[in-house]
């Protein structure tokens, strides 16, 4: 494998016409006078870098970009499912039945308590018998029972909605507003995101990022901490609301979502392709002036599109190698690597 490398990066310096060999690292102040096998690799004061001329770096097709400055929040990984409509319309039908039993309940009683007083008039007059207007009694008091029956269904029912879907989504369904509406027509979508316990924020964020197939994103809204979660997940859930790109999140479907939490963050954004990875670390190559590239340790435990957001350590307007990088790296790890007191064995 040894073999391998140095001859892929003998084969690519040697195209800009120069030869390779002896040694290939050494002090900056030490350069001395041009030899046959250039110096690629210096240290100063404590710095080491890679070191190419013009034709090398056109040879190998060395690319650099400025880093702009940018900005991130944390984001917390969740996961749910877009509610499918059929348990949404059921509480919704519960509760429309509960109250429609309610105010049938309510029309009788307003009814027999009005013959009731009807009859009691006519009662104090000689105009109707004791027996009907025991009768008008009896009957306005059995249903002032059947609404208290009524209002004790619809009171079931609100509690059970309550505890499934929260108080918000329970009063757009009570309300009929044009939110449930369009939920119920499809214009909308309902999901529940659900986070583990142990990650859960104090305070839920406002909105958070579908992530689906083919890097396509949809922004959902919160609207409310969900009364239940998954029995699966177990963990602390939200009712989120998706209003666009409703052709890619069809009911049913199984979804990942990021939730963004805590301050945002001043700094730069290191791009996939101007990261090298080396003894399982991540590493960019930055320009430290003409024709000097220096090794720079980049982070990964903030990933964004495209590449890796540095809060620190890199800052706006330094210029990093998006090409060639790969190259850079085997320069500098040949020069550094401990030089064989045999012949060159080839080494898996």
């Amino acid at each position: 494998m040894k073999k391998l490398i140095t001859f892929m990066v003998i084969a690519v310096i040697a195209s800009s016409g120069l030869t390779v060999g002896g040694s290939a690292h050494a002090d900056e102040d030490d350069e001395g006078p041009s030899i046959s096998s250039p110096q690629r690799v210096f240290t100063h004061a404590g710095i080491t870098y890679v070191k190419l001329d013009t034709d090398t770096r056109k040879a190998i097709d060395l690319q650099t970009k400025v880093l702009r400055s940018d900005s991130y929040q944390a984001s917390l990984r969740a996961y749910g499912q877009i509610v499918k409509p059929d348990d949404l319309l059921n509480s919704y039908q519960q509760l429309v039945g509960a109250q429609a039993k309610v105010s049938q309940a309510r029309a009788r009683l307003d009814a027999s308590k009005a013959e009731y007083q009807r009859l009691n008039g006519l009662y104090q007059h000689q105009g109707a018998s004791k027996k009907n207007l025991q009768k008008a009694y009896a009957v306005w008091r059995s249903d002032e029972a059947v609404v208290q029956i009524a209002e004790s269904r619809k009171f079931t029912a609100n509690s059970k909605a309550k505890a499934r879907w929260g108080s918000l989504i329970t009063r757009w369904m009570n309300e009929y507003s044009p939110s449930f509406k369009q939920l119920a027509a499809g214009q909308s979508r309902l999901l529940r995101l659900t986070l583990p316990l142990a990650e859960a924020p104090a305070k839920p964020p406002l909105t958070a990022r579908l992530l689906l197939a083919n890097a396509t994103t949809v922004t959902v809204t919160l609207l409310a901490s969900a009364p239940t979660t998954d029995s699966d997940l177990q963990g602390q859930s939200y009712y989120f609301l998706a209003i666009s790109q409703l052709s890619h999140i069809p009911y049913g479907l199984g979804v990942t979502g990021l939730m963004s939490y805590g301050a945002r963050r001043s700094g730069v954004v290191v791009p996939e392709n101007a990261v090298v990875w080396f003894h399982g670390s991540a590493w960019a190559y930055i320009s430290a002036g003409e024709a000097r590239f220096v090794r720079t340790p980049v982070r990964t435990d903030m990933p964004v599109p495209g590449g890796w957001f540095q809060a620190d350590g890199l800052r706006p307007g330094k210029r990093i190698v998006s090409r060639g990088a790969e190259v850079l790296l085997s320069v500098q790890a040949l020069a550094e690597a401990p030089k064989s007191s045999g012949g060159d064995h080839d080494e898996d």
